[in-house]
C-alpha cells in the first residue's frame, strides 16, 4: 500500500514538473512577437483596424503566467489620425492553481489608454469598427457551449484580484456643432473582481470641454453585478467633484447614495441621497421605472434651508444686494416626485423663500412633447426687501431726454437695436401654467388675489389671464407673443377699474403729483425683435377716466386768472366787463392744486408718442377740453386746453367764452411751470369782448344794429351817424331861424 501511494505521489510530482517544464519551455522558447502579423491580420479582418505594435510582446512565467504588450496603436484604414492606442497592457493568471486545473486570474493592467472619437456630418469614426459587409468571411459556425463530462455547461469561477486602467484619455469632437470634449487622467481600479460577490472599485478623471468647463471627479463604490438578470448595485457610492469654469471659484460637490439598476425589470432606484454643494444640502430617494419605455418617476427630494448670498460667496460670485439684509437668507425645497408614466412631475411642491411659501405642482407633463405645466400658489410676499438698496443718486435721477426740449419724436436714439426676444428658444416651447398670489406688497402698493395664466404652443405664447385687486380697485389683462413667423409680434389688452392713482404716480415719477380714482381701457400692439423696432412699430388706443382727482402744484384756475389779469393790464377798459372786478385785477385761489371732478381722455399710441385725441374734464372751477401729445420715452408733453369758468361767465360779453391755455414741458419738471395762458388767444377774446360791448352800447344809445360788423366798422358807422345827426341839428336851427323872421 505504501509503495502504491509512493508511486502515485511520484507520478503526480512528475506530471506537475512536466507541466511546469512545458510552461517554461513555451514561455522561453516561443517568441510571441512572431505572432504580430497574425494579430494585425485578425485586427483588420475582425475590427477593421490597422494595428501597429512597435512595443514588445513578452511572456511572464512566475509567479504568474501571462503576457504583456508594449506600445500599440490602432488606426482606421486610409486615415492618419490615431483612433486608439495603449502604452502597455498585461494579463496574467496564477501558475500554481493552474497546475491543478483551476483558472485564477492574477491581474489585468492597462496603461496609457488613448481614444479619439470624431463625429462629422458623414457619421462617426467608431461606426466603422467591426467586420465590413464587403469583406469575404467564411460562414461562422454557431458556437456551442463547452460541456463537462456530465453534459453540463463548463463553469469556471472567475475572480480577478486586480484590474487597473491608468493614465487614460478620451477625446470627442463633433465638427458639425463645435463640441470638443476631452477626458484626461482617467484611472480605474477594482479589487477582487467577481461576478458572484460585490467588489470595490475606484474611478477618477478630469473632464474639459470647448466652453472651458472643467470637472475633476473621483468615485468610490462597491459593485454587485448579476449578469444573468442584468442587475447592478452600487452600494455604498461616494462621488466627489470639483466643477470649474461655470463660476468664479470652482464648486466642490459631494454625493452619497445607493444606486440599484435592474435592466430586466426596466427599473432604477436611488436611495439615501446626500448632495452637498456651495453650502447647500439636499437629501432624498427616487425610483424610476420604464427606463426604455414610458418612464415614471417617484420619490422625495428635500433641500435644507440655506443662505443664497453665502452660497454665492462660496463660489466667488457677487452677493445679491438687497434693501433687507435678511432677504434670501432662508431658501428651502420640499418636492415629491410623482405623476403618470411618460412624465416627470413634482406634486406637491413647496419652495420656501424667507417668510414666503410657494406651493402646488409643476413639471413635465409629457416627456415626448416636453410640455411644461404648473399650478402654483404664493401665499404672500413683500418685494421691497428684495429690491436693490436705495442711493441718493437714484432719487435725483431723471428720465432719459426729459426736460431738454427733445421734442415730440425724440428719444429713440437711446434705444438698443440688439436682439431682445430669444425666438429660437421660445418657438418649441409647450406650456400651460397658472400662478396665484394671495398677497403682494410693493412700495406703497398692496395687491391681493392676483391670478395669472400662461400657455405656449406652436410658437405663440399667451397671457390668457392677468388679474387682481389693488389700490381699492381691480385690473385684468391678456396678451400674446407670437414668434412663429420671421418677426415677433406682441399684443396686449388692459382694463383697470376705479384704482387709486396717487401710489402709481408716486412710484413712477418719485413725486406726489396727482391723486384720484382712474379707470383705463387699453389695447397695444408692436412687432420687432429689439427695443427700437418695438417702439417704432407700437400702435394702440386707450380711454382713461379720472374721478375725484387732484393735480398737485398746478392750479389751472390761477393760470386762467393770471392770463386774465395780464389781459386786463393791456386792455384796462375791459375791467368793467367783468362783474365786481372794477379794480382791474382778479384774485387768485388760495389752493395750489387743481381739483378734478371728472376727466375723460381718449388717446392713440403711434410709435413712442401718445396722442391725446380728446380731453374733457369738469373742474371745481370750470371745465376743460383740449388735445395734445405725450412722448412716452422722454416724458415730454404739449397740451392745448380750452377752459371755461363760471367765475368769468357773469358778463354777457364773456358768456360761454373758452379761454385758451397751453401746458407743455416734462413730467419730471415742476408742475407750477407746466401751464400758462395763450396771450394771443386772450387778446383775441379781449378784442371780441370790446367789440361786443361797443355794439351793445351803440345799439342802446344810437339804435345802430352792428351785428356782424367789425370794431372798425362799428366805430366808422357811429362816427358817420353822429356827423349826420349834428348836420341835421344845425340845419334844423337855421330853418327855425328862417321861420322866426
Amino acid at each position: 500500500m505504501a509503495r502504491a501511494i509512493k508511486i502515485v505521489v511520484i507520478v503526480l510530482v512528475a506530471i506537475v514538473v512536466l507541466l511546469a517544464a512545458t510552461v517554461f519551455v513555451i514561455t522561453q522558447v516561443i517568441d510571441p512577437n512572431d505572432f504580430k502579423p497574425q494579430i494585425r491580420e485578425q485586427a483588420l479582418t475582425q475590427a477593421n483596424l490597422e494595428l501597429e505594435i512597435p512595443g514588445e510582446v513578452d511572456w511572464q512565467f512566475w509567479p504568474s503566467l501571462g503576457v504583456s504588450l508594449g506600445r500599440t496603436e490602432a488606426r482606421l484604414p486610409d486615415e492618419e489620425e490615431l483612433f486608439a492606442a495603449i502604452d502597455s497592457a498585461s494579463v496574467s493568471v496564477a501558475v500554481w492553481p493552474l497546475l491543478f486545473g483551476n483558472v485564477e486570474m492574477d491581474g489585468v493592467t492597462l496603461d496609457g489608454l488613448e481614444v479619439n472619437l470624431v463625429e462629422t456630418a458623414d457619421g462617426a469614426n467608431w461606426e466603422k469598427i467591426g467586420p465590413q459587409e464587403d469583406a469575404e468571411q467564411p460562414a461562422a459556425e454557431e458556437e456551442q457551449p463547452a460541456e463537462d463530462s456530465e453534459g453540463g455547461t463548463l463553469d469556471i469561477p472567475l475572480t480577478i484580484p486586480s484590474v487597473a486602467i491608468t493614465n487614460g484619455q478620451v477625446s470627442y469632437r463633433n465638427t458639425t456643432d463645435g463640441t470638443d470634449i476631452r477626458v484626461e487622467h482617467f484611472n480605474f481600479e477594482a479589487q477582487d473582481v467577481s461576478l458572484d460577490e460585490p467588489f470595490p472599485m475606484q474611478l477618477s478623471l478630469r473632464y474639459q470641454d470647448q466652453s472651458d468647463v472643467r470637472v475633476d471627479l473621483s468615485l468610490d463604490t462597491t459593485l454587485a453585478a448579476n449578469l444573468d438578470s442584468n442587475h447592478f448595485v452600487l452600494d455604498p457610492m461616494t462621488l466627489d467633484a470639483q466643477i470649474g469654469g461655470l463660476t468664479v471659484n470652482p464648486v466642490d460637490v459631494h454625493l452619497e447614495q445607493k444606486l440599484d439598476v435592474n435592466l430586466d425589470e426596466d427599473r432604477a432606484a436611488l436611495s439615501g441621497l446626500v448632495l452637498e454643494a456651495a453650502g447647500t444640502r439636499t437629501t432624498g430617494d427616487a425610483t424610476v421605472t420604464g427606463l426604455t419605455g414610458d418612464m415614471k418617476v417617484a420619490g422625495q427630494i428635500k433641500t435644507a434651508p440655506f443662505d443664497v448670498n453665502e452660497a454665492l460667496k462660496s463660489i466667488g460670485e457677487t452677493p445679491i444686494e438687497t434693501r433687507d439684509d435678511a432677504a434670501l437668507s432662508k431658501v428651502a425645497l420640499d418636492a415629491t416626485l410623482a405623476g403618470p408614466a411618460g412624465s416627470v412631475m413634482v406634486d406637491p411642491l413647496k419652495v420656501t423663500l424667507d417668510s414666503s411659501t410657494l406651493s402646488g405642482k409643476a413639471g413635465l407633463e409629457s416627456l415626448d412633447t416636453g410640455k411644461i405645466v404648473f399650478d402654483l400658489v404664493l401665499d404672500k410676499i413683500t418685494l421691497d426687501g428684495y429690491l436693490p438698496p436705495e442711493s441718493g443718486d437714484d432719487k435725483e435721477e431723471t428720465p432719459t431726454g426729459a426736460g431738454g426740449g427733445a421734442g415730440k419724436q425724440a428719444g429713440t436714439e437711446q434705444l438698443s437695436e440688439a436682439e431682445l426676444i430669444p425666438v429660437e428658444s421660445l418657438r418649441p416651447l409647450v406650456m400651460d401654467g397658472r400662478l396665484k398670489v394671495n398677497e403682494l406688497n410693493f412700495e406703497t402698493i398692496q395687491a391681493k388675489d392676483l391670478a395669472f395664466k400662461v400657455t405656449a404652443n406652436n410658437g405663440v405664447l399667451r397671457l390668457a389671464q392677468a388679474s387682481g385687486q389693488t389700490l381699492n380697485g381691480s385690473f385684468s389683462g391678456s396678451g400674446s407673443l407670437d414668434v412663429s413667423g420671421n418677426t415677433p409680434r406682441i399684443s396686449y389688452k388692459q382694463n383697470v377699474k376705479s384704482m387709486q392713482l396717487q401710489p402709481l404716480v408716486t412710484l413712477a415719477l418719485g413725486e406726489d403729483l396727482a391723486k384720484g380714482l382712474f379707470s383705463l381701457d387699453m389695447n397695444f400692439s408692436a412687432a420687432g425683435n429689439s427695443e427700437k423696432a418695438l417702439v417704432q412699430s407700437a400702435k394702440g388706443n386707450a380711454t382713461v377716466n379720472l374721478a375725484d382727482g387732484t393735480v398737485r402744484g398746478l392750479n389751472l384756475y390761477n393760470t386762467l386768472v393770471g392770463g386774465v389779469n395780464d389781459m386786463l393790464g393791456r386792455f384796462q377798459g375791459l375791467s368793467a366787463l367783468i362783474p365786481n372786478q372794477e379794480s382791474g385785477k382778479l384774485p387768485s385761489a388760495l389752493s395750489e392744486d387743481t381739483k378734478i371732478i371728472d376727466l375723460t381722455t381718449k388717446a392713440s399710441l403711434d410709435k413712442q408718442v401718445a396722442n391725446l385725441d380728446s380731453l374733457e374734464a369738469k373742474l371745481e372751477k370750470g371745465t376743460l377740453s383740449g388735445n395734445g401729445w405725450l412722448n412716452m420715452l422722454t416724458q415730454e408733453f404739449d397740451l392745448r386746453i380750452g377752459m371755461q369758468s363760471p367765475e368769468l361767465g357773469g358778463s354777457k360779453y364773456l358768456e360761454d367764452v373758452t379761454w385758451p391755455l397751453r401746458c407743455q414741458g416734462s413730467l419730471a419738471g415742476s408742475p407750477a411751470k407746466w401751464c400758462g395762458a395763450d396771450r394771443e388767444g386772450f387778446a383775441k377774446i379781449a378784442q371780441q369782448a370790446a367789440t361786443n360791448a361797443a355794439k351793445s352800447k351803440l345799439k342802446d344809445k344810437l339804435g345802430i344794429d352792428a351785428e356782424g360788423d367789425t370794431t372798425e366798422e362799428v366805430l366808422k358807422n357811429a362816427a358817420k351817424q353822429k356827423a349826420e345827426e349834428k348836420i341835421q341839428e344845425e340845419l334844423g336851427d337855421k330853418l327855425k331861424g328862417l321861420f322866426n323872421r
